[in-house]
């Protein structure tokens, strides 16, 4: 507006001042904009983790320093943080910063990272806006911070439910408030699963379940580890999820003593068999780096499941999917005649579950959304 008036005033009137009065509203916009430019190349971040192995959840230290090495100040800046997959916690991101001569801001926070996966993860762009507030560019941050965020182990803590805690409803669950009437002390020789932890931890001694001679009941998880999608906004979420519904059942079924195996297809059928708390490490450890691909189709890891011995009435199977298809359905009625006792978690972004009517009556199924909550699910 005031370039536009000096037009007219030059136009109309003409003289020193009107003329200097235009030069001044044409060079100013164009200084401002040169100092954004140069605001822009020489303007420095630094930012550090504390570690690059992160626990989705959980928060880990985060540091940025935003340096200014020039003799003249740098006013108007503003950071913008990678927000899809992660977030700063304790520092309000609209905070604007202004950077006096061969001065510094350094910043202590925190970074939660919500899903399992490789991803960038910190300043993603930072805004610089000139002292008159007339242009402001917005650059993306050349050197970003890679994280690889490992899937979070959710202890479930549902001892009022039987149900989960048994692998079948022929074996009713073990009173836990009669003590070591089913352990002995361990012998060279005993299988290294059949330990009590708990007993041994109580007594200072190792301390092994005896055999009834009954079958001993045990769980099998059908893991889908499909790849739905390549956009990262819709796939890690979702396999997120997956992996954290599976770990936490099988430490929940390890930790109690239940022998309990994951089936999944990785470019062939898998199963892994944990066998207490100890190997659950190492499929945690296995499961942290696992990769959904496009390859592992449903269709596949049913077919590998049928392959196996069918499971017995005290086996349960649990299956996690994203999808219930005709060729589960299939699986599900073979072990039904079997009297196989069928669970079905169905993780999905879909708050009514959709699909779930396809499931059969016999199967327990639950809806678990991606930012639920196992506990709250199973409560």
């Amino acid at each position: 507006m005031l370039f536009v008036l000096s037009l007219i005033a030059i136009s109309f009137k003409g003289g020193p001042v009107t003329y200097g009065f235009f030069f001044f509203t044409l060079f100013v916009p164009l200084v401002s904009f040169i100092y954004t430019q140069i605001v822009y190349l020489r303007f420095k971040i630094y930012q550090e983790i504390d570690t690059r192995t992160i626990v989705a959840g959980s928060s880990t230290p985060f540091y940025f320093t935003l340096q200014n090495e020039d003799s003249f100040t740098h006013s108007g800046v503003r950071t913008g943080f990678f927000s899809d997959f992660s977030y700063i916690g304790g520092l309000d991101t609209n905070t604007e910063y202004e950077l006096m001569p061969h001065t510094g801001i350094r910043k202590e926070t925190l970074l939660v990272c919500k899903y399992r996966g490789e991803y960038e993860v910190g300043i993603k762009s930072v805004t610089v806006t000139d002292y008159l507030r007339l242009f402001s560019i917005t650059f993306k941050n050349k050197e970003t911070l890679k994280v690889q965020v490992s899937p979070r182990l959710e202890i479930l803590n549902i001892a009022d439910r039987p149900d989960m805690i048994i692998a079948s409803s022929e074996n009713p669950p073990r009173d836990k408030k009669v003590p070591d009437i089913l352990v002995r002390e361990y012998v060279p020789g005993d299988d290294i699963r059949m330990i009590n932890w708990k007993t041994t931890a109580r007594v200072g001694k190792p301390m092994v379940k005896t055999l009834t001679g009954e079958d001993t009941p045990s769980v099998r998880i059908i893991m889908d580890s499909y790849k739905y999608s390549e956009k990262p906004e819709e796939y890690l979420p979702l396999e997120n999820k997956i992996l954290e519904t599976v770990l936490a059942l099988t430490y929940y079924y390890a930790e109690n003593g239940i022998d309990v195996s994951v089936s999944l297809y990785n470019d062939k059928f898998i199963d892994h068999k944990i066998g207490g708390t100890d190997s659950f490490e190492e499929f945690y450890a296995g499961m942290s780096g696992f990769c959904f691909r496009r390859d592992n189709e449903i269709v596949k890891l049913i077919g590998g499941c049928e392959k196996e011995t069918v499971p017995s009435p005290s086996e349960s199977v649990i299956f996690v999917l994203h999808k219930w298809t005709d060729e589960v359905s299939a699986y599900s009625q073979v072990l039904s005649g079997n009297t196989v006792r069928q669970t079905l978690f169905l993780i999905t972004d879909d708050p009514a579950g959709s699909g779930s009517a396809a499931v059969p009556s016999n199967v327990g199924y639950r809806v678990v959304g991606y930012e639920d909550k196992l506990n709250e699910v199973l409560g």
